[in-house]
């Protein structure tokens, strides 16, 4: 009996760790294909006009982040987690809570800028 129940815990334990393995694989082939240089342009939200923007995915030390060209300057998410299928990640503004959710819909690279004020959705392209 007590080696039934071992064999089953063995045999557990190893389909846990294969099925993580797999998943950790797919999170970084997105992340992979997620990597590089992304523009978008920002809808008109009430009085300056569409704004074209900038998205640069990198990795660096094991962390793969968000880098934003804004006319402030460039803003840098925290590493990115997957959450609920998107990559998530905070954006370090003072005084001002902003996110970015990232996720491929279909063959097209889609960034949400998470806010207070509503959320905001754009089609990314592959910069050339």
């Amino acid at each position: 009996m007590k080696t039934k129940v071992l064999k089953v815990f063995m045999l557990c334990a190893v389909m846990i760790t294969a099925l993580h393995v797999s998943l950790s694989a797919q999170e970084d082939d997105v992340l992979k294909k997620m990597a590089g240089e992304w523009t978008y342009t920002m809808p008109d939200m009430g009085g300056g006009g569409a704004m074209d923007g900038k998205c640069i995915i990198a990795t660096v030390n094991g962390e793969t982040k968000a880098t934003l060209s804004t006319p402030m300057g460039d803003i840098t998410s925290s590493a990115l987690k997957l959450e609920n299928g998107k990559y998530v990640g905070n954006m370090d503004i003072p005084d001002f809570d902003l996110g970015i959710a990232l996720y491929f819909k279909e063959d097209v690279l889609m960034q949400e800028i998470l806010s207070g004020f509503g959320d905001i959705v754009v089609e990314m392209k592959r910069a050339k």
